[in-house]
C-alpha cells in the first residue's frame, strides 16, 4: 500500500473513527442476525433441497427440487444470452472524434473481463447468487504485480552487455559471443503490471447500511473477508503492523448462510504457523470530512478489528449489485427462489402424502387377533415379500387388513395444478424446456403465445443483469483510466496500442442483450434481413459500404467464425479500392435478351421506314416518269411541228432555188442564142 495514500481525517480522531466504523458494521443489514440474512439462508437450503426439519421416521421424506430447477434453468438461459455475442456492453462516444477511443475501450474492457480472468465463472456466480439470494454482488479492483519476461537479444555490443548486467530488474541468463565480437544475450526482466479482477462476493461477506436505495448512494458499504497475515503483507500493508494484530481476532464467526453454503465441508480454524494466522479484514467505504472543510468525501478504509491499516480518498466504491426482480426505492429486490419456495414446500408435502398412501396401500396395517398370534406372527407380518408366509394359530382367526381405498389421482391433480402455478410465476414452462409431450396437439399460434409469455421473464431478468453489467463495465473503465498502462487492443483482427488515460471516463454505455435480441441465432437472422435492406439502401444512397461491412463483421463475430478480416475488407482501411461489381449471370442474360429484342424492334422499324421510303420513291419516280413522258410527248410534238415547218421551209427554199436555177438556165440559153440575157 502506498504510504502517500495514508491520510488521517482532521475532523475526527482515529479512536472515534474506529468506533464509528464498528457501529456501522454492527448495524449493517446484511450482517449475521438480520432478517435478510435469514431469508438468504432459507433460500440456499431450498436450493439444495435440504429437509424441512419436520420429517418423521418411517414416513416419506422426499423434497421436490423446484427452486433448483427454476434457478438452474434461468441461469443457463441468461448466460447463453449474455455470452453468445462478442460484446455484451459497448461504449459510445459523446463527442465527435472520440469514436476510435470508444471502440478501443469496448474491446479492451470486454477482453480484460472475459479473457484477462475467468469471466464466465464471474458471471455464473454473480447471476446465480442474485437468482437465489435476492442480490448478487461483484467487486471490481486493480492490483499491481511483478511479471517476469524472457527475451533473446542479438548483435549486442560489449558495452550494452555491461549496461544490461548493471540494469536493475534485469538478469543476464546467458551471453554467447560470435566471430564478429558481438553477443547474443538471453535476459530475464521484471516489470510491474496492472492486473484487473472482478470478484463475486458471497452475501455473508457484503455489508451495507439499512434502507440503502442504490449501492452508489451515501451509506456504509464493506467487504468482510478472512485473510492470513501473509496475504495482508502481500497486499502491501506494513509488516510490523500486520504481525502485531491480535491472533484471537481470527476466531471463525459462524454465519447461517456460510454454514449452509459449506454444509458438506468442515469448519475453518486458525493456524498457528507464522504468517498463516487468519484475521477478518474489512474493506470499508464511508463518506468522511477528510480535511475539515465541511464536505464529506468518499474514502476507502482497510481495518482489522480496531486497527486501521490504511485510509485513501477514492472516487467510487467498487461494488455492483444485481437483483433479478427489482423493488421500487430499494437496493434489495426479490429473487427467483422467492417465487418458488412455497410451491416447493407444498409439492413436497403432497408428494410425501401420495407416496405414503401408496406405501400403506401396498403394505397396509393389520388387525391381529390375540388368539391367532404366535411367537413368529409379528415378525412374519413385518417381513414384506411376495408369497411370504405368516405363521399363526388357527383357533382365533387370521390377521385382517385395515387399509382404506386410496385415490392417487387427487394427489396427481394437485401436483399438476402446482406445476401450472409455478410456470405462471417464473415463466419457465414445459414448452420452453421442450418437455411437453402434447405440444404437437396444440395449435401453432397457442404454442407461440405460451412461449412468448415465458420468454418475457427471461428477457426481463436478462435485461436487469445486462444493466448491472453495464454499471460494472463503467466502473471498470474508470479503473483502467486511473490505474492502467498502455495496452495492446485487438480491433477487428488487428492489434494497436491504446492508452486508457486518453479515453473519456464519461462515455455512454449501451447494452446489447435483452428484449429478445440477445440470442446468437436471432441476431444472425436479424443481420441477414438487415443486409438485404442495406443492399437496397446502397443503391439509393441511404447507406455506405462501411455500414454493410459493420453488419458483416458483426455477423462473423456472432457466428463465431473467427477474425472478420479473414472474410471481409474494411472500407476505411488505407489502400482500400472498391472493385467493380461482377454482374449477375442471370442479369446479363436478361440484359442480352432485352438488347436483342430492342435490336429486333429497331430492325423492324428500319425495314418499315425503308419500305415506306421506297414506296414514296416509287410514287415520286412514277410521277416524274409520267411528267417526263408527257413532256417528252409535248417536246416530240413540238419538234415534229418544228421539223414540219423546217421541212416546208426547206422545201420552199429548194423550190425557189430550183426556180432560180431554172431561170438561170433559160438565161444562159438565150445568151447563147442572142448574146444577151434579160432577167
Amino acid at each position: 500500500m502506498d504510504d502517500d495514500a495514508l491520510e488521517k481525517p482532521n475532523a475526527i480522531g482515529e479512536i472515534e473513527l474506529v468506533a464509528l466504523l464498528q457501529d456501522q458494521e454492527r448495524l449493517a443489514v446484511s450482517y449475521r442476525s438480520s432478517e435478510l440474512a435469514e431469508e438468504q439462508r432459507l433460500a440456499l437450503e431450498y436450493y439444495d433441497a435440504m429437509p424441512f426439519g419436520d420429517e418423521e421416521e418411517g414416513r416419506s421424506q422426499v423434497v421436490s427440487p423446484d427452486v433448483a430447477e427454476a434457478v438452474d434453468y434461468m441461469t443457463i438461459s441468461i448466460l447463453r444470452t449474455v455470452v453468445s455475442g462478442d460484446r455484451v456492453v459497448e461504449f459510445e462516444a459523446k463527442e465527435e472524434g472520440e469514436e476510435e477511443a470508444a471502440e478501443e475501450a469496448t474491446e479492451a474492457v470486454n477482453y480484460q473481463f472475459m479473457r484477462g480472468q475467468d469471466g464466465y465463472k464471474v458471471l455464473s456466480d454473480w447471476l446465480q447468487s442474485g437468482l437465489i439470494e435476492k442480490i448478487g454482488v461483484v467487486k471490481t479492483m486493480a492490483r499491481k504485480e511483478m511479471k517476469k519476461r524472457r527475451e533473446r537479444l542479438a548483435e549486442v555490443s560489449e558495452d550494452v552487455l555491461v549496461s544490461l548486467m548493471d540494469e536493475p530488474g534485469v538478469k543476464v541468463l546467458a551471453a554467447t559471443q560470435d566471430e564478429t565480437g558481438a553477443y547474443t544475450v538471453e535476459v530475464e526482466s521484471q516489470r510491474e503490471q496492472t492486473c484487473y479482477e472482478d470478484i463475486p462476493i458471497p452475501s455473508e461477506e457484503f455489508l451495507f447500511s439499512a434502507r440503502l436505495r442504490d449501492v452508489d448512494d451515501l451509506g456504509y458499504k464493506a467487504h468482510r473477508v478472512m485473510k492470513t497475515k501473509s496475504e495482508l503483507v502481500e497486499m502491501g500493508f506494513d509488516r510490523d503492523q500486520v504481525e502485531g494484530l491480535a491472533a484471537e481476532n481470527a476466531r471463525y464467526d459462524y454465519d447461517s448462510r456460510s454454514t449452509v453454503r459449506w454444509a458438506d465441508e468442515g469448519e475453518i480454524s486458525s493456524s498457528n504457523l507464522p504468517g498463516m494466522e487468519t484475521v477478518w479484514l474489512l474493506e470499508e467505504y464511508v463518506n468522511l470530512d477528510m480535511n475539515g472543510d465541511g464536505v464529506a468525501e468518499l474514502v476507502q478504509i482497510f481495518r482489522v478489528d480496531n486497527t486501521i491499516l490504511s485510509i485513501e480518498r477514492v472516487e467510487n466504491n467498487p461494488f455492483v449489485v444485481f437483483t433479478p426482480f427489482p423493488r421500487a426505492h430499494r437496493m434489495v429486490g426479490n429473487s427467483l427462489a422467492d417465487k418458488v419456495m412455497d410451491i416447493q414446500r407444498i409439492r413436497s408435502v403432497i408428494l410425501r402424502q401420495t407416496l405414503d398412501g401408496i406405501y400403506l396401500t401396498n403394505n397396509p396395517r393389520m388387525w391381529l387377533p390375540k388368539e391367532c398370534e404366535t411367537e413368529n406372527t409379528v415378525d412374519d407380518l413385518l417381513t414384506v415379500r411376495p408369497g411370504g408366509i405368516i405363521r399363526g394359530s388357527g383357533a382365533g382367526g387370521q390377521p385382517v387388513s385395515l387399509s382404506e381405498p386410496f385415490d392417487v389421482q387427487r394427489g396427481m391433480a394437485m401436483l399438476q395444478y402446482l406445476a401450472g402455478e409455478q410456470e405462471s410465476r417464473t415463466g419457465i414452462t414445459r414448452l420452453n424446456q421442450g418437455l411437453d409431450a402434447d405440444t404437437l396437439n396444440k395449435t401453432a399460434t397457442g404454442t407461440a403465445l405460451m412461449q412468448a409469455q415465458g420468454q418475457q421473464f427471461e428477457e426481463f431478468i436478462a435485461r436487469n443483469f445486462a444493466e448491472a453489467m453495464s454499471r460494472l463495465f463503467a466502473k471498470k473503465l474508470r479503473l483502467m483510466i486511473d490505474s492502467g498502462d498502455p495496452i495492446a487492443v485487438r480491433v477487428d483482427g488487428s492489434y494497436r496500442s491504446a492508452d486508457p488515460k486518453e479515453w473519456a471516463p464519461d462515455m455512454d454505455v449501451s447494452v446489447r442483450v435483452g428484449l429478445g435480441s440477445g440470442r446468437k441465432d436471432q441476431r444472425l437472422v436479424y443481420r441477414s434481413q438487415l443486409l438485404q435492406m442495406q443492399q437496397l439502401g446502397l443503391e439509393g444512397g441511404l447507406c455506405s459500404p462501411k455500414h454493410i461491412a459493420s453488419n458483416m463483421f458483426g455477423w462473423i463475430r456472432d457466428a463465431s467464425l473467427g477474425n472478420p478480416n479473414d472474410y471481409w475488407q474494411d472500407p476505411e482501411e488505407p489502400g482500400y479500392q472498391p472493385q467493380q461489381q461482377q454482374p449477375d449471370p442471370k442479369m446479363i442474360e436478361m440484359q442480352a435478351k432485352a438488347e436483342n429484342e430492342k435490336a429486333k424492334l429497331q430492325i423492324s422499324a428500319g425495314q418499315a421506314q425503308a419500305k415506306a421510303a421506297n414506296d414514296q420513291a416509287k410514287i415520286m419516280l412514277q410521277a416524274q416518269q409520267g411528267a417526263a413522258k408527257m413532256q417528252a410527248e409535248a417536246d416530240k410534238a413540238a419538234m415534229q411541228a418544228n421539223l414540219e415547218i423546217r421541212r416546208q421551209e426547206i422545201e420552199a427554199q429548194i423550190e425557189r432555188e430550183n426556180q432560180l436555177i431554172a431561170l438561170a438556165g433559160h438565161g444562159m440559153k438565150a445568151n447563147r442564142n442572142g448574146g444577151r440575157l434579160d432577167v
